[in-house]
């Protein structure tokens, strides 16, 4: 049987998390814990309170929304490995972008606004420095044997080549005016360049995608997400019977809020107790069913 926590990575990257099942989840959670704590009879008449039986059969509509929702998770991790299958398969013939093009190093944290460097189906590309003579220096390249590059685009150089077409050289003395003069020419030049290279490689990876069809295999992995946010809402809505359907209901929640219970979970408050609830609810359940 598939693990569930599988769909966890792709699935909370691109997550959508709905009020409405957020609060769901924590309800069941927090029904769990209250019996947990308390004796037989305590803990049965808390969910008679709550209009849950600990012996009666399971709500149809939860179970068939639950099967929904795994069959959303096995959709998920289908293309997210076809789309890793791609990934390597077209790895060879990916090309790195020339020198000129590289901006700012460790890209990869998401520190600039500009482009980043990036493989064929998205991923931030960490590239070995020991050959970027040109622009780093050795210290650097020892001390960052890899890294993600911020990338100009020919659009960005375009605009700079507008600028520097469209400036006017000045001086206070003659030499300084002709020094000024060559820079621009300088500046027009390179941007050129930088234009030529920028086109070709852009050109290029948007080739190698198209003929790769990695963005269509982006797009599935986008669709069965999708999915898969609007499965675990179908489970949110539906009403538990029983300790086992308060675990299918966080254990669904787990997935498509993942990101928001992993930054809560460590929380000192009210909202990261009951983020750590709600793991532990789908993990018993998960667990229990194994």
């Amino acid at each position: 049987m598939m693990e569930v926590k599988s769909c966890t990575k792709v699935a909370a990257a691109d997550n959508t998390v709905s009020r409405r099942a957020l609060l769901s989840g924590f309800a069941a959670a927090s029904a769990v814990a209250a019996v947990a704590v308390a004796p037989n009879a305590q803990g049965s008449a808390v969910l008679q309170e709550l209009g849950i039986s600990s012996d009666q059969a399971e709500n149809p509509q939860l179970i068939t929304a639950y099967e929904r929702f795994y069959e959303a998770c096995a959709e998920l991790k289908d293309a997210q490995d076809r789309l890793e299958w791609l990934a390597d398969e077209w790895r060879h013939q990916w090309p790195l972008a020339p020198e000129e093009l590289l901006l700012g190093a460790n890209a990869q944290d998401g520190r600039y606004t500009m482009p980043a460097e990036r493989d064929i189906i998205g991923r931030y590309l960490v590239r070995d420095t020991s050959d970027l003579t040109k622009r780093l220096a050795p210290k650097f390249r020892r001390e960052n044997r890899k890294t993600c590059f911020a990338l100009r685009t020919a659009d960005e150089e375009r605009g700079h080549l507008i600028k520097w077409t469209q400036s006017k050289p000045t001086g206070r003395t003659a030499k300084a005016l002709e020094r000024n003069r060559a820079y621009r020419l300088k500046a027009i030049q390179e941007c050129e360049l930088r234009i030529q290279l920028a086109e070709q490689y852009e050109a290029e990876t948007a080739r190698l995608r198209r003929v790769s069809g990695a963005d269509a295999a982006r797009q599935s992995v986008r669709d069965a997400g999708a999915l898969l946010r609007k499965a675990a809402d179908d489970v949110s809505q539906c009403e538990a019977w029983t300790l086992v359907g308060l675990g299918k209901k966080g254990e669904a929640l787990t997935v498509t809020a993942g990101d928001l219970l992993k930054l809560t979970g460590s929380d000192a408050t009210p909202l990261g107790q009951l983020s750590r609830f709600v793991a532990s609810v789908a993990e018993v359940t998960r667990r229990a069913s194994a």
